[in-house]
């Protein structure tokens, strides 16, 4: 191909050789793979410059065949060809990090994995199109990948396309530049109206694209038509993207439309201990619980946070268990001017009101003092960052749920009939906000 393209100008070779696929040799000529049956007339349209270009590359072959993927069954390739064949069927373009193995479930996807799964189980069958909105770097990319990654595992033949709007914006644009030939527009068509399913990412980037839209509709209707599946993603509800044509709009709700939002603080320490794991990160649990209790954008920022303060504690020899370290790490990443509140600040507010050492109410201690100011730190822990029980019961020296559970009990009821209680609530919740 390389010395086709020296002899044939750019238009021409990006046209009719570009995209041909080299099958096997038969009859001592090179059969090439063509995406459409018009391409058969290349063998007359440059008979001349194919054999100059055999001539200058020396290949022991007599011409070129030029056949689609419908007639390759009339050719027998040999054994190393057809395990090349096999070989080439397993390719993946999605990344095999993203599966539904990987991806952590909590109340903000829990619906959107749920039906992501059971595309990928009967892709066409249900939920089509399957329609995903939500805030940058909250999972929607991974939930595409997970399904495209799950529908080979089960059918590697199957054709997947994935693509962002702005891909599809191109490939149409680029179908339109030679008004005069239809070859490039029937290629357009072939490539997104031959798929098994098609994935579109951050569909509201088609704003002001009348033309395209128009042809985004047609497509999402042949493939509906034949049940293919459609996956679609974008950062608002379908009615929300008043830019699109209402014909378009409908199209999108037609199916099932779900929803990915910001992860609580339970959710984001169970993607940072899942990471940590998966990377073989030598993190503290105190770290990740302050990286999950000051990171709330997005799992990306949560993600680069956590490898930011892995690299800095090897970088600098200190330990993630010290606090004043990682701060350091994210202070490009947080405001560490300001105060910020997580379990150890309450910890230490609780400790200095109540008059006692950290290490008391964290470790076996059971004086009433110490229990009380335990409960209590463990009550305002969990009321005022939502951490979840089992993770509260990490920090105060690996207690079980159910003592967690007891205490918060015990404090939220006192706090609405003791008084005295009330006013240590807020002695301490004040200590917090002056900090």
């Amino acid at each position: 191909m390389s010395e086709l393209e020296v002899l044939l100008t750019t238009v021409s070779f990006d046209m009719w050789f570009k995209d041909l696929e080299p099958y096997t040799v038969e009859n001592d000529k090179l059969v090439l793979i063509a995406p459409l049956n018009s391409f058969k007339s290349i063998n007359k349209n440059y008979k001349d410059q194919i054999k100059k270009a055999i001539e200058n590359s020396g290949a022991k072959i007599s011409g070129i065949e030029i056949i689609t993927k419908a007639e390759t069954d009339n050719y027998t390739l040999s054994d190393e060809e057809e395990k090349e064949e096999d070989d080439s069927d397993t390719v993946n373009m999605f990344d095999p990090g993203y599966t539904f193995d990987s991806f952590v479930v909590g109340d903000s996807n829990s619906i959107a994995y749920a039906a992501a799964e059971a595309v990928a189980k009967a892709p066409g069958a249900c939920h089509n199109p399957l329609f995903i909105y939500g805030g940058v770097g909250l999972g929607k990319t991974h939930i595409m990948h997970a399904i495209a990654n799950y529908i080979l595992s089960q059918n590697k033949k199957a054709k997947i396309l994935y693509v962002t709007a702005e891909q599809f914006v191109n490939d149409y644009i680029d179908s339109l530049k030679n008004n005069k030939d239809n070859e490039l527009n029937k290629q357009f068509r072939l490539k997104y109206r031959s798929v098994d399913v098609l994935m579109m990412d951050d569909v509201q980037f088609l704003s002001g694209k009348t033309s395209t839209q128009e042809a985004l509709f047609h497509t999402f209707n042949d493939l509906y038509q034949f049940r293919k599946q459609i996956v679609l993603t974008s950062d608002r509800h379908p009615r929300e993207l008043t830019f699109l044509q209402d014909r378009l709009k409908s199209r999108f709700q037609s199916g099932l439309t779900v929803d990915i939002t910001k992860p609580s603080i339970e959710t984001r320490i169970a993607i940072l201990q899942k990471k940590a794991y998966a990377k073989k990160y030598d993190i503290s649990q105190k770290a990740v619980f302050f990286i999950a209790e000051n990171i709330t954008s997005n799992i990306r920022e949560l993600e680069g946070a956590l490898s930011k303060v892995v690299f800095y504690c090897s970088l600098s020899g200190r330990s993630s268990d010290d606090l004043e370290a990682v701060k350091d790490a994210l202070k490009d990443c947080i405001d560490v001017s300001s105060h910020v509140i997580s379990m150890d600040s309450i910890a230490d507010a609780t400790c200095a009101y109540y008059g006692i050492k950290k290490s008391d109410i964290i470790g076996k201690r059971k004086n009433k003092l110490i229990s009380n100011a335990r409960q209590m730190a463990i009550y305002l822990i969990n009321d005022m960052l939502g951490v979840p029980l089992s993770s509260i019961g990490e920090f105060f020296g690996g207690r079980d749920h159910t003592t967690i559970m007891y205490a918060r009990d015990k404090m939220t009821d006192l706090s609405k009939t003791d008084h005295l209680i009330q006013a240590q609530i807020n002695d301490i919740k004040s200590m917090l906000e002056k900090k």
